[in-house]
């Protein structure tokens, strides 16, 4: 029977920083609600979340993270719910 090696992988080291770009967001809880769009750079996708009742979305769309932002909608009981086990206010 052989055996298998198993290689242990390490990150690899970047001589330099690698400049960020900024990409835009939408604040948590701000003038557009609780669902915030951020880019991730190392994945290379936009992260949509929403903090009421924690659905998400991942895609590489800028136009689907935002348009899933706008038309978002929380399960009522979901977001009373979660507010009441994270000790938040329910919206």
């Amino acid at each position: 029977m052989t055996q298998a090696k198993i290689i242990k992988l390490r990150p690899a080291v970047l001589d330099r920083p690698v400049p960020r770009v900024a990409r835009p967001a939408r604040p948590p809880y701000g003038e557009d609600g609780p669902v915030s769009v951020e880019w991730e750079e190392g994945r290379g996708l936009y992260v949509v979340v929403c903090n009421r009742c924690m659905e998400w979305l991942y895609t590489e769309r800028f136009e689907q993270a935002h348009g899933w932002a706008d038309e978002h909608h929380c399960d009522p009981e979901l977001a009373t719910l979660l507010a009441e086990v994270l000790g938040r206010r329910a919206a």
